[in-house]
């Protein structure tokens, strides 16, 4: 199984310098493959990895590029190796052209493929033409039975990382038994709210740095560009979205690993985010984080054998009542909750999503996941809604699965929402 891992390096000067030199070469490297492609490409000529490393050997013998010998080989195979993948995820709609790299990157980086060892007794890392090794902040050890696969150098706000990716020989673990399930409805006033009633909220990250970025960009403006001062204002305007940036993934691993702790199995929705970027929430939607929480997800449930499930992304969560299947059309997002006109069950908007989305979950499942839950829940319709009047008024207000959260709050399902539905309607 892959994993990876990441340090925080502290390289002293020379150190720094050589590092430097690898960013600036691999970028190069890049760049004049990405323009000899397009140029071999209107000629009519097909390049692949093997044709263009033979090239770039070639080109290492010229005056023009004799600096590129200063640097570990391996790593501007590596940054030819990039570029084909670049290629081959643009062909596969994965992604979009290949662009230029410039200098100007806020994040600078580049791979290390082979001979890196980690030096726990002097708390360095070894790497090609780094001999002596880095100091590391060396938080964790890696596996007995591991293998380290590559290693990738990066600074970003002038402060330095290495990610090493290792295999061991540990499998991908098998689908646990699913005893306990959940459903995920992500939002806006709250990030996630659970079929068990906790709600994780939704912490603005990026505003409440926002008057500083503010101050701290005026300030950036205002210096002469090129001259010392201005670089050490652009760092110190880095290092405030670094912070806002490493505030909410820890918020976001957090949440992330106490839901994939808990269940077994997991129900999300299927989002178009980079559809919804384009709209007038995309500050709101930035900051949530929605796809990278879903990422997040999705490799720690694999990680622990937990099952996660994307539903329809045309499945209308919202609309049905979770009690009894009536489709209640479609509301302005300004309702918060709202009665069914079938059952006359009051219902919490987000936690009524989050039922349908478990109980559409778990109608996914075939014979190759075992199960031991009641399924008494299972599909939308209830037959018996009209024989349980005291459940009827008590449905968003049951008993929750024993599940405790240290990040979210149990939902107060009875008071929630200052604004009703006819004056929401109204509005």
């Amino acid at each position: 199984m892959l994993n990876a891992i990441k340090f925080r390096i502290y390289p002293n000067a020379q150190q720094k310098e050589l590092i430097s030199k690898h960013f600036g070469c691999s970028r190069v490297v890049y760049n004049y493959f990405l323009d000899y492609r397009q140029k071999q490409y209107a000629k009519g000529i097909k390049e692949t990895y093997f044709t263009m490393q033979k090239v770039l050997t070639q080109i290492k013998h010229q005056e023009k590029y004799h600096y590129l010998n200063e640097c570990n080989s391996q790593s501007l195979q590596m940054a030819l190796r990039q570029l084909v993948s670049a290629y081959d995820n643009f062909f596969s709609k994965r992604a979009r052209y290949p662009k230029f790299k410039s200098k100007k990157n806020a994040k600078q980086s580049f791979a290390i493929p082979q001979n890196i060892e980690i030096k726990t007794e002097t708390q360095t890392i070894a790497l090609p033409k780094f001999k002596e090794g880095i100091k590391a902040k060396l938080h964790r050890d890696l596996p007995k039975d591991s293998v380290i696969k590559q290693a990738f150098i990066s600074c970003i706000a002038d402060q330095y990382f290495c990610s090493i990716s290792y295999e061991t020989k540990e499998p991908i673990p098998k689908p646990t038994i699913i005893k306990k399930a959940v459903g995920l409805d992500m939002g806006l006033r709250t990030l996630i709210v659970t079929s068990d009633k906790i709600g994780y909220p939704h912490i603005r990250f990026y505003q409440k740095l926002e008057k500083k970025l503010k101050q701290a960009q005026r300030r950036l403006s205002k210096k002469v560009k090129g001259s010392n001062n201005r670089n050490k204002q652009a760092k110190k305007v880095a290092r405030l979205h670094l912070a806002c940036s490493n505030t909410r993934d820890d918020y976001l691993h957090k949440i992330s690993n106490e839901i994939t702790n808990q269940y077994d199995l997991i129900g999300v929705e299927t989002l178009n985010v980079k559809g919804l970027m384009r709209t007038y929430h995309s500050k709101s939607l930035a900051n949530a984080s929605w796809g990278k929480f879903l990422t997040m997800l999705e490799y720690k449930a694999q990680r622990k054998g937990k099952t996660l499930l994307h539903i329809d992304r045309f499945f209308p969560s919202t609309q049905l009542c979770s009690y009894c299947g009536f489709n209640t059309g479609k509301k302005h997002e300004r309702i918060t909750q709202f009665t069914c006109p079938h059952c006359k069950i009051t219902h919490h908007r987000d936690y009524n999503a989050s039922v349908n989305i478990r109980n559409y979950a778990l109608g996914m499942l075939d014979d190759r996941h075992k199960i031991k839950i009641d399924k008494s829940r299972v599909g939308i319709i209830r037959t018996d809604y009209a024989h349980h009047t005291d459940e009827r008024i008590k449905a968003c207000g049951a008993s929750s699965n024993g599940v405790s959260s240290k990040y979210g709050n149990m939902l107060d399902l009875a008071s929630y929402g200052a604004m009703k539905q006819e004056k929401a309607q109204s509005l």
